[in-house]
């Protein structure tokens, strides 16, 4: 097993590139078997969740070869099945996103349902009610979903609440059905529009026509060409955040302006210095106390759940007390053990107990027969975290783990460091690159 020594409190300096979006390769990567012709995709990170997609598209018969450091190119003409292979599909949500490349080519799919071993997985169901909106036939068993297409038919598509995933689900399931399909409440985040622009690319029609409605006119005739992936606006925030809690300066380079407003909005309010430049977005701390504010995570145009984790470490600098409410999951708060663990003293309480109203967008979750969730964090500042030992089990979180350590006082043992690959290109050695005291070692199982 990988493992870590982490030497805290030393300020990072310098320049680092983002990688390209993980969130985007795993769209487009699906969207390409639409085609028969040659799709180049640029930009791709080479982390753990992207190989992993790779070998299910080969597992299916589909082309997907390195033919770049960064570079991938994905051809869906050789594609000899509609079976997607439980061992390989159920561990990764990237199958759900492989139903409308199979609808089109076959007229059926059979998708695996996830492993919940392997992670949790959000609400099913606005997947299926996409699918027979469109006149798509769905029988299931204990492991999948058996699709039939041929009512296929277009159709309004209408979220009681946005979903990223099922935003994307809903473009590729509709992407070929004749006619124009329209989502309602549909998700705005950036990665979806990135999605867009690479469907309208290789053939397709997709149009954003409001903020939360989108426009499919179906075609059945996809070509190839060439896609650049924008970067990755977790990493962003991610290496913006480590300036602040190391007492660094740091220059993100490739940081796309539009994606980071919320998060730099955040930045602001609390006293964080930041400035956009020609190579992207710069960040630096003098070590002085930052302001205590509210934080909502919700989907974009706010701040998404992915920042949050790192949103609460921000805030253990702030000098006093700052709430998160999670208004997206009411299950992420797993990482707050080992933070307490390293003496952030975070609360993990319900929203009543801070005279706020519970918001649930998780609408597989009854607040009257599960109760009323946790998905309150209280953080008060400012903290001192110490260094620890530390395991991650767990490749949502683990480069939080790595921050953490970098902000405490002292040493960090951190094991399972290899998770961090799942979704982090060439991490540890970006962080050596910007000055950070990091010594690798090999620890037992």
């Amino acid at each position: 097993m990988a493992s870590i020594t982490v030497e805290g409190k030393h300020p990072l300096v310098g320049e680092v590139r983002v990688s390209g979006a993980k969130n985007v390769a795993t769209k487009v990567i699906c969207a390409s078997l639409f085609s028969s012709e040659d799709i180049v995709l640029e930009n791709v990170p080479r982390v753990t969740s992207v190989i992993n997609d790779l070998e299910l598209i080969k597992s299916i018969g589909g082309t997907a070869i390195w033919t770049g450091t960064n570079t991938v190119t994905v051809n869906g003409s050789n594609i000899n099945t509609y079976d997607v292979p439980y061992e390989l599909g159920s561990r990764t949500k990237t199958s759900v996103l492989l139903t409308g490349p199979l609808l089109f080519r076959f007229g059926k799919a059979r998708i695996p349902k996830f492993a919940p071993e392997t992670f949790k997985p959000g609400p099913l169901n606005r997947f299926i009610d996409t699918w027979e909106r469109l006149g798509v036939r769905v029988e299931e068993n204990d492991i999948f979903y058996e699709l039939d297409a041929s009512a296929i038919k277009s159709s309004n598509i209408l979220f009681s609440l946005p979903t990223h995933m099922g935003t994307d689900s809903a473009i590729l399931s509709s992407l070929f059905v004749p006619g124009e399909t329209i989502i309602d409440n549909a998700s705005e985040e950036i990665e979806v529009d990135s999605l867009m622009d690479f469907c309208n690319l290789i053939g397709g029609s997709v149009t954003r026509v409001d903020p939360k409605r989108l426009s499919i006119k179906g075609t059945n005739i996809f070509k190839g060409g060439k896609y650049k992936l924008s970067p990755d606006k977790a990493e962003i925030a991610v290496f913006a955040s480590l300036a602040i809690l190391t007492n660094g300066n740091i220059i993100v380079k490739g940081a796309d302006r539009v994606a980071m407003i919320p998060f730099v909005n955040f930045l602001t309010k609390i006293g964080a210095r930041y400035e956009f430049v020609d190579e992207g977005l710069k960040v630096w701390h003098d070590g002085s106390p930052l302001n205590p504010v509210d934080v909502t995570i919700a989907p974009t145009p706010g701040l998404v759940p992915d920042w949050k984790p790192l949103l609460i470490l921000l805030l253990l600098k702030a000098d006093g007390v700052s709430i998160v409410h999670d208004t997206v999951y009411v299950d992420r708060n797993e990482f707050t053990k080992d933070l307490n663990r390293m003496s952030a003293g975070l609360e993990v309480l319900k929203p009543s107990d801070v005279d706020l109203t519970p918001v649930i967008s998780d609408d597989s979750y009854s607040i009257d027969t599960q109760g009323e969730p946790s998905t309150i964090i209280r953080v008060s500042g400012p903290c001192k975290l110490r260094g620890e030992k530390l395991h991650i089990d767990d490749t949502q979180y683990g480069a939080v783990l790595v921050l953490a350590a970098l902000f405490a006082e002292g040493k960090s043992c951190i094991s399972g460091i290899e998770n961090v690959d799942y979704h982090f290109e060439r991490f540890v050695e970006k962080l050596k690159n910007l000055g950070a005291k990091i010594t690798a070692y090999e620890s037992d199982d």
